[in-house]
């Protein structure tokens, strides 16, 4: 098919509104051509196009199969795209309309924003918030509680340091030894009247342990004295004592009760 010739007539400008009719119609008739011509090669040329835009496209993203809820990102590199791969639960986080749905769809507990785990193993300086005193429930314990809550537990008052008693025993020092009660004592060795070895069930850190005592005189002779055994050295897994009467005499006594420090 020939193309048609459109051709403007020697003085005249075609102009809306002026009766230029034999102009109009050889117009019509070039556009009429130019669209019968070239329109199958345009449609061809889009077709093509398209192919090649999901070509590209294919070529650089993963395989679709599977991925369904995945998310696409940029890798690492920046040079390409890959999945992450979203769980159930990540979705219905990102579902979530604000910070407390969030809070319930992670388990987290409402006031507190603690999960709740069987076992939890802490690294670095986990804190918690300091209870009040006195407090007596399940609330974990801060090292702020604890220095205070001791004292209030003991009934102290005051600034001044405290240390435990490190070992103490209440025993029959008379026939046969007996341990009425105990605290990090193992047993009671007799050496003979009014001689004993307070044996312990977890070593002293050092043998710079201070000991005190009482006991029970049963022959009305007056003060009872206990202390540590003439010439016995201590150790820090046992302590020599002597019981004496008043009158400076060794002599077994029915109670006797010792305590140690450090």
């Amino acid at each position: 098919m020939t193309a048609p010739v459109v051709r403007q007539f020697v003085g005249t400008i075609p102009d809306k509104g002026q009766a230029q009719t034999a102009f109009d119609t050889n117009v019509d008739a070039f556009l009429d051509w130019q669209a019968l011509e070239f329109a199958p090669d345009l449609v061809a040329f889009v077709t093509w196009a398209d192919g090649i835009r999901a070509a590209l496209i294919a070529g650089n993203l993963p395989s679709l199969t599977g991925r369904e809820l995945d998310a696409v990102r940029v890798n690492a590199a920046g040079d390409g795209v890959e999945f992450a791969d979203v769980t159930a639960a990540g979705w219905a986080l990102l579902d979530d309309a604000n910070a407390a749905a969030q809070r319930v769809t992670l388990g987290l507990v409402i006031g507190t924003n603690m999960p709740s785990f069987a076992s939890p193993a802490f690294t670095g300086t986990p804190k918690a918030p300091t209870a009040a005193a006195a407090t007596n429930t399940t609330q974990i314990a801060t090292t702020a509680y604890t220095r205070t809550a001791v004292k209030d537990v003991l009934n102290a008052s005051g600034s001044a340091p405290l240390y435990a008693c490190r070992a103490w025993v209440n025993f029959n020092g008379t026939g046969t030894v007996a341990i009425r009660a105990s605290g990090n004592v193992s047993s009671i060795t007799d050496n003979g009247t009014g001689d004993y070895t307070v044996n312990f069930a977890t070593a002293m850190p050092d043998v710079n342990y201070a000991m005190s005592g009482s006991g029970e005189d049963t022959d009305s002779q007056g003060d009872v004295t206990i202390a540590r055994a003439n010439g016995a050295a201590k150790t820090t897994s046992a302590c020599r004592i002597k019981t004496v009467n008043a009158g400076g005499s060794a002599q077994d006594f029915p109670s006797v009760e010792v305590m140690f420090f450090r």
